[in-house]
């Protein structure tokens, strides 16, 4: 394929407000460029444009200087122009199988013709793909929502590399990965670059650093900066990057633990062994190594949900069962009501405390809406904005403004910081702090290892669904850490 570019000329959009105003972009076949900002300046928004998941208002869209018709998903496709986006897009029920080959079938040869190819020739097209990734022994007959996110991730990417994408848009394929599984995905793309022009949405500083070769900056819907790799040493890049935090350091605080609040006694359940641990006042635990349907298992009988098979879970004699605040790691759409307002999304959680003489109070719960969007620094919208205009980092704090709103004892967090930019993560630790010093207890289910090593005062580890170990990081690193769930 002979080298081209993909650029834009004052690319807008324009609802309410200006969202996307007047930018001018270029990426070259044989680059990754990132796109940086931080959450609600038009990121993401930018890249759906691109890929016709959202129309423009006015602007154009050129590939080596030809305009572009491009009006949805499919006039994209057509010339060349695929994005991976942050919300999974599988069809949960099917096969491995079913979702690679889904959308592919004219490329494939499935349509138009009276005999179907053979399982086994499908089979060989998605090992092909799979192989790229190491991923070969993957079981294509199993249902895609048992397996990890990476393999998931994958099995979307495999779906994409049928088609022999021109110009390939990753939003934010860092979320939820370890550092391994990053290695295998970006080792992939730094080959994969030659022939293809590859834009990459990210807040994630070392992938940045190690793979890409341009880096655009999105302030309030429009490209404010462009360096490219000879760049990076510049102060100016450096003043920007300090800007966005995007080098962030943990603010671990020195804890002396309060009284035991709750204590897993060697519990086991449907998909987990011998589960022993405690969390006390004051403290941030990590757990790391669980895999979705472990997760689901054992937040499923912290809730009652589901009985343990064995072992219990004790909770302290002073509080019985404490008051408990969860954010699963279902993606913010599925937990939030996505046609109400931000002030009714946050209040849901505890609606006794907007109720004043038995009578529900939407001044209250207003109140308390601009509180929280002050807190969070959410800057893209107001109380009246709907949830589901928001962004997804947004999203992602309308649902930790729930939880906080909940006042609780004890907070479950899985991945909460999956969807926030390096700005905002910090803010969640520094809030994870006050809520630590104000007596709570805090478990951090992550596979973020340098996340859990940076605020965790232990990281409970386990492996193939059993407890290997239970460590204090102050002996522990992240690559200690990476080489034990390995």
């Amino acid at each position: 394929m002979k080298f081209f570019s993909i650029e834009t000329k004052n690319l807008t959009k324009i609802m309410e407000r200006p969202l996307i105003s007047d930018i001018s972009f270029t990426a070259h076949s044989g680059e990754i460029h990132a796109i940086i900002g931080n959450n609600g300046e038009g990121k993401t928004l930018f890249a759906k444009l691109l890929a016709g998941v959202r129309p423009k208002t006015s602007g154009s869209i050129l590939i080596n200087h030809e305009p572009l018709d491009i009006t949805d998903v499919v006039s994209a496709q057509k010339y060349g122009i695929y994005m991976l986006q942050q919300e999974e897009v599988l069809f949960p029920k099917r096969t491995v199988r079913d979702n690679i080959i889904a959308g592919n079938e004219k490329k494939l040869g499935l349509k138009n013709r009276f005999f179907s190819p053979s399982k086994k020739r499908l089979n060989q097209v998605c090992l092909d793909y799979l192989k790229l990734f190491h991923m070969e022994n993957l079981d294509l007959d199993a249902p895609i929502s048992s397996f990890s996110v990476m393999e998931k991730l994958v099995v979307q990417l495999c779906r994409i590399l049928i088609c022999d994408p021109k110009v390939l848009i990753l939003d934010e394929p860092s979320t939820a990965l370890t550092t391994a599984e990053l290695r295998t995905v970006f080792d992939f793309m730094t080959d994969f670059k030659q022939n293809t022009a590859i834009i990459l949405i990210t807040h994630n500083y070392s992938l940045l650093m190690r793979y890409c070769d341009r880096v655009s900056v999105i302030d309030d819907g429009t490209i404010t900066a462009s360096f490219t790799r000879d760049d990076f040493t510049l102060p100016e890049f450096n003043e920007c990057i300090t800007h966005l935090k995007m080098n962030v350091k943990y603010p671990k605080l020195p804890i002396i633990p309060g009284n035991e609040l709750i204590r897993f006694d060697h519990l086991s359940t449907d998909l987990l062994e011998d589960i022993h641990f405690s969390m006390r006042r004051g403290e941030i635990i990590g757990l790391a190594g669980l895999k979705t349907g472990q997760k689901h298992s054992f937040l499923s009988t912290l809730s009652e949900e589901l009985m343990p098979k064995d072992g219990q879970i004790i909770y302290s004699d002073t509080l019985r069962r404490p008051f408990f605040s969860l954010i699963s790691g279902d993606e913010a759409n599925q937990a939030l009501f996505m046609a109400h307002s931000i002030p009714f999304n946050i209040a849901v959680s505890n609606f006794q405390k907007v109720t004043k003489y038995g009578l529900f109070s939407k001044r209250m719960m207003k109140g308390y809406g601009i509180y929280y969007l002050n807190k969070l620094k959410i800057k893209d919208s107001d109380i009246h904005t709907r949830t589901c205009h928001l962004s997804t980092g947004t999203k992602q704090k309308i649902v930790i403004a729930r939880s906080l709103f909940t006042q609780s004892n004890i907070y479950i967090y899985d991945e909460p910081t999956k969807n926030l930019d390096s700005t905002s993560r910090l803010d969640l630790y520094n809030i994870l702090n006050a809520l630590t010093l104000d007596g709570a207890s805090i478990l951090l289910i992550s596979s973020n290892n340098a996340e859990l090593v940076g605020m965790c005062s232990r990281v409970i580890l386990t492996k193939d669904g059993k407890q290997i170990g239970n460590y204090s990081t102050q002996y522990l690193s992240e690559e200690a850490l990476s080489k034990e769930l390995e």
